[in-house]
Parts: C-alpha cells; sequence; structure tokens
C-alpha cells in the first residue's frame, strides 16, 4: 500500500513521541505533554478559536473571555495527557489503578444492575475517556467498543496494535456492527459507548448544551433491542495523574412506549445528565471535536438531473 507524505510524517511524529513518553518517568511524560499542549495553543493555535467559539456558544456571558481562553487551554492540556497516557497503556496495571482512579463502583453498579445480561456503560468526551474502556476491562468487565477507521492507515494500525495491548474488543463501524454489538450483549458483555457526538445524517433530535442537537441513536435502541440497563458514567480527571468517575443511576427500557419513544427518552435522560456535568465543569471536556455534537446538518448532495428523461 502506498502511503501520502502527510500519513508518514503523522506517524513518524506520532512514533517519536511515543518513544519518549514511554522511557519517561510518569510525571516527566505528562510534563512533554503539557509543553506540546502549550506550544499548540499558544503557538500554532491549533482549533483554538473554534474552541473558544463554541464555549462562548454555550455559555453566553457567563465567561469572560479570559476564562474561556483558560476553559480552552485546559481542555486541550487534557487531550494531549490522554495520548500520553494511550500510549503508556502497558504501564497501568492494577497497581496503577489502585493509585491513581476512584472507579465509583461501577463493576459493583453492573453486578447488581445487570448479574445476568449485558450493560451499555455511556460516558462522554470528559477526563480521560479512552483510559475509560482500559480500565473498566482491568477491574473484570467484559467491555467492548465500536470504533471508527482512521483516516491515516499507518495510525490506525497503530491504534489497533495499542488497542490489542488492552484486552477491549473494538467493533469497527461498518454496516454489520450493529448485528455484532446487540450480539456482543446478549452474550453479556458491556458496550463503552459515546452519544454526545453529531450525527452526519438525520437521528434523534435533542436537547444538549442549550441548543438542538442531532446525536446517533444507536445508544436506546441497542437497549431496546436487548433490555440491557444504560449506566452513565461521568469521567473527571483531577491534577495531573488522578482520574474520577461518577457512575449515576441505570436507565431501564419503558415496555409501554415505542420502540422510537423509548430511544428518544433514554438518549434524552443521558445527555442530560452530560449537560449538568459539562455546565459544572467544562474545563473537562472536550471542546475541539471535529464532529461538534451543536454542528448542523449537513446538506446531502442532490442526485443529479436527468436530461430527456420523461416521468409518465
Amino acid at each position: 500500500m502506498k502511503y501520502r507524505i502527510k500519513h508518514v510524517v503523522e506517524y513518524g511524529l506520532l512514533r517519536t513521541v511515543d518513544l519518549l513518553v514511554r522511557w519517561l518517568p510518569e510525571r516527566a511524560a505528562l510534563a512533554t505533554g503539557w509543553v506540546l499542549a502549550a506550544l499548540a495553543f499558544h503557538l500554532v493555535r491549533f482549533r483554538r478559536a473554534e474552541a473558544e467559539r463554541r464555549i462562548a456558544q454555550v455559555f453566553g456571558s457567563r465567561y469572560s473571555r479570559r476564562e474561556i481562553t483558560r476553559i480552552a487551554a485546559h481542555a486541550l492540556r487534557n487531550l494531549f495527557f490522554n495520548a500520553i497516557e494511550l500510549m503508556r497503556l502497558g504501564r497501568m496495571g492494577p497497581d496503577w489503578l489502585a493509585r491513581h482512579l476512584d472507579h465509583g463502583g461501577l463493576p459493583e453498579q453492573v453486578a447488581r444492575h445487570a448479574p445476568d445480561t449485558g450493560a451499555i456503560v455511556v460516558v462522554p468526551h470528559m477526563g480521560n475517556w479512552d483510559l475509560a474502556g482500559v480500565a473498566a476491562r482491568q477491574l473484570g468487565l467484559p467491555i467492548f467498543a465500536i470504533a471508527a477507521r482512521q483516516k491515516n492507515p499507518l495510525v490506525d494500525a497503530w491504534l489497533n496494535r495499542r488497542r490489542s495491548f488492552t484486552g477491549v474488543e473494538m467493533v469497527e463501524r461498518d454496516v454489520g456492527a450493529a448485528r455484532k454489538v446487540i450480539r456482543h450483549l446478549r452474550a453479556g458483555h458491556v458496550l463503552a459507548f459515546m452519544t454526545d457526538l453529531r450525527s452526519r445524517t438525520p437521528a434523534l433530535r435533542i436537547r444538549f448544551l442549550g441548543q438542538e442537537a442531532n446525536v446517533v441513536g444507536g445508544l436506546g435502541l441497542f437497549a431496546r433491542q436487548t433490555g440491557v440497563p444504560i449506566i452513565p458514567v461521568l469521567i473527571y480527571r483531577d491534577g495531573w495523574t488522578h482520574h474520577r468517575w461518577q457512575v449515576a443511576a441505570p436507565l431501564r427500557t419503558d415496555p409501554a412506549l415505542t420502540k422510537d419513544q423509548d430511544a428518544q427518552r433514554m438518549t434524552q435522560a443521558v445527555m442530560d445528565i452530560f449537560d449538568a456535568a459539562i455546565r459544572a465543569a467544562p474545563e473537562q471536556f472536550f471542546w475541539y471535536n471535529k464532529r461538534w455534537v451543536l454542528d448542523p446538518l449537513e446538506e446531502l448532495p442532490m442526485a443529479p438531473k436527468q436530461e430527456g428523461k420523461v416521468t409518465p
């Protein structure tokens, strides 16, 4: 396979940083991430204007311009910290988790509310969301997740190798993904799901962050079809190295509603929990996502008109 120069350069930079942060002690590696984040924010200005615009869009006059900049800078630092920790997954065993993670009783909640079935653990883009699946797996939960293929094939292969170290099974987002997810849930596995992303096609119209968002409906539909509970989990980074989870009350399907009504109800309930958490701790949220949840729907290209065709 031939690779574009951009792909090779991106991959080369990734592997260079990867080797460096795996060799360094933990705090030194995170300090490297802190420096890179500062350069990206203040010098390169990586998506900075867009992140600040989104924060202002959500909060209006609640924060000053200086406070908005602080929130955006903190959120980008967290993103770089997340990347550093992803590279160091091989060092994050049970001892590391015992020192650095307060899991909020998630394994006990799953055991209590889904003793004989699977479950859906839904998280927002807060704290280190990537670490959540890995940690849950090490805590004894048979976690799996849905993943999209990266545009850079070299980076995609690297990510797949990283994921294979963790034991978290990845279901590729393709035409057969829904069937695979349902089969896994019925087998008693736990789906790690993220729903605070804009759907590219018309889906569920959900009230979120003060506006109407178009989000994927798979969360409620998977729960409805399999009867498993939905367990919302909020993820926070406290300082540099400590992670804290807050587990909300599980949501159950309502057989009195239609399938679409039930999916709407459960998804809105989850997004209400996430909305409150983001408003309380905006620096924990990922404001840089390319699939910004409040962006309008993309216009689908119209089919070209066929000249000379007469409709009877």
